[in-house]
């Protein structure tokens, strides 16, 4: 499904409706956070969420994931390393939620 990168800079309202309302269904089927491979789309739900927020009517805050971001969690790399506190939706909720905690 479109995030609606694609007019975002022709119909910015419109690109921002479909982005929050992809947002919505993934919170609406319980998701903690989504993951893209394509970098628009990343830039899209995460970098313009607080316009697709305003469009939709409704609080998101999803974190967004790339998804060689994933894969280097899964790899063992450190948040810092992926570059997860430059985005802007905080993605430590959703880390909390897949990361092994410390057992005694």
């Amino acid at each position: 499904m479109c995030c609606g990168f694609p007019i975002q800079f022709v119909k910015p309202s419109t690109a921002s409706a479909i982005a929050g309302r992809q947002i919505l269904d993934a919170k609406s089927h319980g998701a903690d956070a989504m993951a893209t491979p394509c970098p628009l789309c990343h830039l899209s739900l995460d970098a313009y969420q607080n316009k697709a927020s305003k469009e939709v009517h409704a609080s998101l805050d999803m974190p967004v994931f790339h998804l060689p971001q994933v894969v280097g969690l899964a790899l063992g790399a450190s948040p810092e390393e992926l570059g997860l506190s430059r985005h802007l939706v905080p993605t430590d909720a959703a880390l909390e939620k897949v990361r092994p905690t410390a057992r005694a």
